[in-house]
């Protein structure tokens, strides 16, 4: 299966006076197309540095990153903004909505800013939120919707214009544990129709119940449940 993002060799280095600090010390793994994986590691480990690579927010100090067969690692920030609008779907722990915006208009705004006439952008909205079932709550305001339901239009926000990929930081890191298990059970759905999730969190009980772990540690992978057997923990691990 083809891979939708290939990272090798995968550096970030700060300096901090005399020192560098490695928040990522030479990764590499691959996602395929439709796999689902979840980047589990405490605070401190890299995986929100790698979410911010991965999601072409920031850029790596050496090594490679190639996004649906472009490399994307050394790209000016235009460039960068450009592939983040059309080639990933954003979840963010803070859900990130415009409160003066309805639930229907969040989730167009990005699909405008994407060039999408009126008409489409309304019913790729529209299918969207039907898609997470807030069809009856479309002209409600953030303040009008529950914590879950909040997140339930964003992921309608990442997921309305279709990307390769959909890229949730801490999900479900603001809701209780019943909205979170709705949360997670759509991204399951996703997955199950074949989108490719890429779920970043710190709560193992999350990661256990996605197909493949990639745990992270000191900027390094400590394990893959999905890498081959024979590989154990990945090069760069000491």
């Amino acid at each position: 299966m083809q891979a939708l993002l290939d990272v090798k060799n995968l550096y970030k280095i700060y300096k901090s006076g005399p020192d560098e600090v490695r928040a990522l010390d030479g990764v590499t793994f691959s996602v395929a197309q439709g796999e689902m994986v979840a980047v589990v590691g405490a605070s401190g480990s890299g995986k929100s540095t790698l979410m911010n690579i991965l999601g072409c927010l920031d850029a790596p100090t050496k090594g490679s990153y190639r996004l649906d067969g472009q490399e994307v690692g050394r790209l000016s920030d235009r460039r960068l903004s450009a592939i983040r609008n059309r080639k990933i779907g954003f979840i963010f722990q803070g859900f990130n909505l415009v409160p003066s915006l309805s639930a229907l208009e969040n989730v167009e705004l990005p699909l405008l800013y994407r060039g999408i006439a009126g008409k489409k952008r309304r019913q790729l909205a529209e299918a969207a939120l039907q898609r997470v079932g807030l069809s009856q709550r479309m002209r409600h305001r953030p303040a009008e919707l529950s914590g879950g339901q909040q997140q339930r239009v964003a992921i309608a926000r990442a997921i309305a214009a279709r990307p390769p990929m959909i890229l949730a930081d801490e999900p479900t890191g603001n809701l209780d544990s019943r909205a979170g298990g709705q949360i997670m059970a759509i991204l399951r759905e996703l997955h199950a129709d074949g989108r490719t999730v890429v779920l970043i969190t710190h709560d193992d009980g999350i990661a256990q119940s996605v197909p493949r772990r990639i745990r992270m540690m000191d900027g390094k992978i400590l394990e893959d449940s999905g890498a081959p057997a024979a590989m154990g923990v990945l090069p760069g691990l000491t």
